[in-house]
């Protein structure tokens, strides 16, 4: 009999692009398998073009639609589980799944295959999550965010940068916004470094979501192209594809980004970039150290440093 694998990934935005090339390497591991995602609703599209895996999404602050989940997954007689979201809940929905292989990262009840040390956040969830499968058997490969651009992608990136009068390698990408609900991760000089690569002959082009439309407005102003609400992740790898660079908080884009391969300028103040950077963009984060957690300490970082970090590395 073929495995029936479910791979639990809920949220959030980050964690999710993150999780794209340990979802390939599951897949990969079991090839004749049927396999699906559990994923919460604004994320099953990220998904879609994975070969071989089919998509089940909730909403996972409802608590009957939980209920509806936990039924279904155990109605399903999955042989094997993959929970690379890590909540009591998804442990709880692993349990009661009455798989005989359930692999997640903790040492409890709830799973049969985790790592041998317990988790205290002592590195990048990524490398946890490799550590993870490696208990299970099975090698990550690669260490980018897997974001595949269609055709009709390449073509709706091609026709922007063509009404916009840019061309590759010569425009930055910012992402100055943030989580609303986490405002210190906000640099506040990036209309001042936006100024500084004008004066290089690179335009920035803004971008993020519906909660950065005003900030970018208004830093599109300054200097700079507005493409707030502009790309879905996929739009944004590939127009990350095309630039020169990029420079973010620690943010969803930062982490679409990383599937472009071009340098990504992370600045991190009140969180630890050394467990929440992007893929493969250690040797590019830009850090200051709060004195206490969740301190807003970003002010401190100076325009000055960041670009010295950033012509260092890119000879501007």
């Amino acid at each position: 009999m073929s495995d029936k694998v479910l791979i639990i990934k809920l949220g959030a935005l980050g964690d999710i692009v993150m999780s794209t090339p340990l979802v390939c390497a599951i897949k990969n591991h079991h090839p004749r398998s049927q396999t699906v995602l559990l994923t919460a609703v604004k994320f099953g599209y990220v998904f879609e073009n994975f070969d071989g895996v089919s998509i089940k999404t909730f909403d996972r602050h409802s608590l009957y639609q939980t209920l509806e989940i936990a039924k279904w997954i155990r109605s399903n007689n999955f042989t094997h589980i993959y929970d690379l979201q890590g909540s009591r809940r998804t442990g709880i929905l692993t349990l009661m799944s009455r798989a005989a292989f359930r692999a997640g990262n903790h040492n409890t009840l709830s799973y049969t295959h985790f790592p041998a040390a317990p988790w205290k956040g002592q590195q990048h969830i990524f490398d946890r999550m490799c550590l993870l499968l490696k208990t299970c058997d099975i090698n990550v490969h690669e260490r980018r965010p897997i974001l595949k651009a269609s055709k009709v992608v390449e073509n709706n990136i091609s026709s922007w940068l063509e009404s916009h009068s840019l061309h590759t390698n010569a425009y930055v990408i910012m992402h100055a916004g943030s989580s609303p609900l986490k405002p210190e991760k906000r640099w506040p000089y990036f209309s001042a470094l936006a100024l500084y690569f004008q004066s290089k002959n690179i335009t920035t082009v803004w971008v993020g979501a519906i909660d950065d439309e005003s900030l970018n407005l208004a830093l599109s102003e300054v200097t700079g192209v507005n493409a707030s609400m502009a790309f879905d992740i996929f739009e944004l790898a590939e127009l990350g594809r095309r630039a020169r660079f990029a420079v973010t908080n620690d943010s969803g884009p930062m982490h679409i980004l990383a599937a472009a391969n071009i340098p990504i300028f992370g600045i991190f103040g009140p969180t630890d970039w050394t467990r929440n950077h992007a893929l493969g963009q250690e040797d590019n984060v830009i850090a200051t150290i709060c004195a206490k957690p969740n301190e807003t300490s970003l002010a401190k970082l100076s325009v000055e440093t960041v670009i010295e970090t950033i012509s260092s590395k890119l000879f501007l």
